[in-house]
């Protein structure tokens, strides 16, 4: 930890209202608006063929046209779809940049998940996920292609002024690289930030790369505890994090606030079920971020007793400086 500390770059504290905070009150008050949250696979191709990916281990038909979706958005409008928020994911995206192209006049809020081989367009209203699972070794292994690390950090550095963050899958191989992988994209000053998001066994995938629970709580233990050093630098929020460890991750993935209000709709235009990660996801183990946070911003119970704390650390604090005044 002492060794972290002294790599840590301080970042810009974000404004007191941000989107989260946003999102979060309006989600107490009123819960999840149906369809605010989603997914459109671009297309069924990938560059790549990762160890942990899950797109393959689905069935898709042919992928559609642009004319195709450019369809389907127009009678999605027609029928008032609120057209909030999209993530572009794959397959690679990138590969169909037309198609994120013409979501983006449609949709207010645009994220593109990308493996980072490809160049990225010069889109600021974007944010971009580019996918490094681990250090230069692991990585490469993970996702068996010799170099790209070094492309990563090329498509990186050749951005300017692009909302980037890192995406890390965590899995049984790559957990111990946590510390160091938070270091290095700490100090890239093009990277905003990263999020954290656990391996999800899958039918057809090799299920070792699953941690267990023992050891994912720990990791998750690891992941709070690297929070109050790098801040906002880590995506995930104390409170979602917590969720998904063993005594507690059930609560959430018996009724997933993703499956249950979200859409993911696959590369022919067909809705997926129960979710963006297909029928042969094993819920149960799910290691996706988005239904953890989902609920973070919807227990009501979890954010009161927050709430409480934070105003119980604040009061210490300011006796505690009245105290040292006297």
């Amino acid at each position: 930890m002492d060794n972290l500390k002294a790599t840590f770059v301080p970042r810009p504290s974000k404004p007191l209202f941000s989107l989260y905070n946003l999102a979060q009150f309006g989600f107490f008050l009123f819960g999840i608006p149906n369809n605010s949250f989603g997914s459109v696979d671009v297309t069924d191709q990938c560059n790549l063929r990762c160890d942990h990916c899950y797109f393959f281990e689905q069935d898709h038909s042919a992928q559609w046209s642009l004319e195709q979706w450019r369809a389907l958005f127009e009678r999605m409008k027609m029928e008032g779809f609120r057209f909030y928020q999209c993530t572009w994911v794959g397959g690679e995206p990138l590969l169909r940049p037309e198609i994120i192209e013409l979501g983006r006049s449609y949709f207010k809020y645009n994220t593109v998940t990308t493996n980072g081989s490809i160049s990225l367009p010069d889109w600021k209203d974007v944010s971009w996920y580019i996918s490094v699972d681990g250090g230069r070794r692991i990585h490469e292994r993970m996702r068996n292609t010799p170099g790209l690390y070094d492309t990563i950090k090329r498509t990186i550095d050749q951005s300017e002024g692009l909302k980037i963050t890192i995406a890390y899958c965590v899995t049984s191989e790559n957990y111990i690289e946590i510390a160091d992988s938070l270091a290095e994209w700490n100090r890239n000053p093009k990277v905003r930030n990263m999020v954290f998001s656990f391996f999800t066994p899958v039918r057809g995938l090799d299920d070792s790369l699953w941690l267990g629970w023992d050891e994912k709580d720990r990791v998750l233990e690891l992941l709070i505890k690297e929070k109050k050093v790098y801040g906002d630098f880590i995506v995930n929020t104390e409170r979602a994090l917590r969720l998904m460890k063993s005594d507690r991750s059930r609560s959430v993935t018996d009724r997933c606030p993703f499956a249950e209000k979200s859409y993911a709709l696959g590369p022919d235009g067909i809705m997926k079920e129960p979710c963006m990660l297909g029928p042969k996801a094993d819920c149960d183990r799910c290691g996706c971020v988005v239904p953890f946070y989902l609920k973070s911003l919807t227990d009501r119970n979890l954010i009161v007793k927050d709430v409480l704390k934070t105003l119980k650390k604040m009061v210490m604090n300011m006796l505690s400086v009245c105290w040292c005044g006297v």
